[in-house]
């Protein structure tokens, strides 16, 4: 998620210059819906694995463990923190990397997308407008930690070392 800080301006200047049809497929709001109530998005994510991509389209894996923690792979590992904030009825994801740099926290609202785009979960900054460029998009979610993501790893060091990728 920390790249969506650096792409949500290039989306944004993307889809003002070009209109949101042509700025890409990951522009179009067209039947996207808010997920917004705060048990209903905690049941999204706790437990869960995404494998996503931001709108300059690299790639990103995330695991989401039930108590807070999570796992998030972008070559690197980075062990962080998730959160629902009910954000006064309008629920929002936050995350915290504690060594990535800009940490955080940041947060985002969270859309499911039309079934003609396969139902995906699409990423917008908070402050985004619905009809912005998402940040950030789920191409698949599998239940459990699949990819074996460390829950306290961060760094290429440590990634480096261990010499396997996910496969998302």
């Amino acid at each position: 998620m920390r790249r969506m800080l650096a792409v949500a301006l290039v989306a944004a200047l993307a889809a003002a210059v070009l209109g949101p049809r042509h700025a890409g497929a990951i522009a179009e709001a067209d039947g996207r819906t808010r997920v917004s109530d705060a048990a209903a998005l905690g049941r999204l994510f706790a437990g869960q694995t995404f494998y996503g991509r931001y709108a300059d389209n690299t790639a990103f894996v995330e695991y989401y463990a039930a108590d807070g923690r999570l796992a998030y792979w972008d070559g690197c590992p980075h062990a962080g923190r998730w959160w629902i904030d009910p954000a006064g009825g309008e629920a929002v994801a936050c995350f915290f990397y504690p060594t990535m740099a800009p940490n955080g926290p940041h947060c985002f609202d969270v859309f499911r997308a039309a079934a003609g785009r396969g139902g995906r979960l699409e990423f917008l900054l908070v402050g985004s407008g619905p009809s912005w460029p998402a940040h950030a998009y789920t191409r698949a979610i599998r239940p459990g930690n699949p990819e074996q993501l460390s829950l306290t790893a961060s760094g290429c060091q440590v990634s480096r070392a261990a010499g396997k990728e996910p496969r998302g």
